[in-house]
């Protein structure tokens, strides 16, 4: 990614998560970036893609096991038609988002005019995010991204009985990116330490590559690195990245909705973010989960601002 080229996108949709907050989490970091002349970010153009909800739409939960849903499909229609219309020119994006739901746009947008079989991903978080209705234990859709642009339901791991009108908006969702699902094995995972058998089921059936934050502290994040992208690389001709705060140690990323014990480092994360925006088929990058509301004694944006800085 072209640092002089770079447009940023963000999204300040948060109800995809358990825990308000999030949406300020975007600008709370562009005014680290400016105040501190971080020029890349500063000469950068900005969309943004704001929420337009309703108390009723976010207070009235309708499908238990896909909270928000029907605002959540406006908002990240929209977003994924902001992420298409700038990618029309080859711009790479820095996609500047609240809660994890996000994802689903970025993703849909990333998707969109391409061939899936060649898109990659590199999902660097705490969580897989592999959840459907059918196998979610809290109904927020944060935690679904990654399965919405993949073929599995997970079905085998049924857990919940959902109606035909909420099984439509889960297609409905998953269709926003209006392209084939991205196969399983362009996925890479970095930094997990928290999941549920169903999304671990998932991985094994379908052999998709995670590197658990226990190898990236035993083995090196250089290595973690350079294994995802000998990986990825003879498969895609493209790569998008998310980054959720939560896959740092709670030391660190102290304002974010689901901290998790053993994270990687913030030198960690200035090596991953530095590597994978150098990589030459790098074309969306996301960074997510900033929550301002939970960090008065450790601000997460100026954390974030702290690595932006350095790579």
């Amino acid at each position: 990614m072209k640092k002089e080229d770079l447009h940023v996108i963000v999204s300040d949709w948060e109800f995809g998560a358990g825990k308000a907050g999030t949406s300020t989490g975007p600008k709370t970091l562009i005014e680290y970036c400016k105040e501190s002349g971080l020029s890349f970010i500063c000469k950068a153009p900005i969309t943004v893609i704001h929420q337009k909800v309703t108390a009723a739409d976010v207070e009235e939960i309708h499908y238990p096991h896909l909270k928000r849903a029907l605002p959540l499909i406006e908002h990240q229609s929209r977003f994924a038609d902001a992420i298409e219309d700038k990618r029309k020119n080859d711009a790479p994006l820095l996609l500047l988002t609240g809660d994890h739901s996000n994802a689903i746009g970025g993703l849909a947008g990333y998707c969109r005019n391409r061939d899936s079989n060649k898109q990659g991903v590199i999902w660097i978080d705490a969580h897989l995010d592999l959840h459907s209705p059918y196998t979610t234990p809290s109904g927020n859709i944060h935690g679904m991204s990654v399965n919405t642009v993949i073929e599995k339901d997970n079905l085998d791991c049924l857990k919940n009985n959902i109606d035909e009108e909420c099984k439509g908006l889960w297609n409905d969702i998953k269709g926003i990116k209006r392209n084939a699902p991205i196969p399983t094995e362009n996925i890479v995972f970095i930094g997990i330490r928290s999941f549920e058998f169903p999304e671990e089921t998932l991985i094994k059936d379908h052999n998709i590559k995670v590197i658990y934050a226990e190898e990236v502290l035993e083995k090196g994040i250089a290595w973690a690195v350079n294994d995802a992208l000998e990986y990825l690389d003879p498969k895609i001709n493209e790569l998008y990245v998310s980054f959720d705060v939560d896959s740092m140690d709670p030391s660190v990323s102290v304002g974010t909705g689901t901290p998790v014990e053993s994270g990687i480092s913030k030198f960690h994360a200035v090596h991953i973010l530095s590597t994978l925006f150098e990589y030459p088929k790098t074309s969306c990058l996301e960074i997510t989960e900033i929550n301002p509301k939970l960090d008065k004694q450790k601000p997460m944006a100026k954390q974030v601002f702290e690595i932006l800085n350095q790579i």
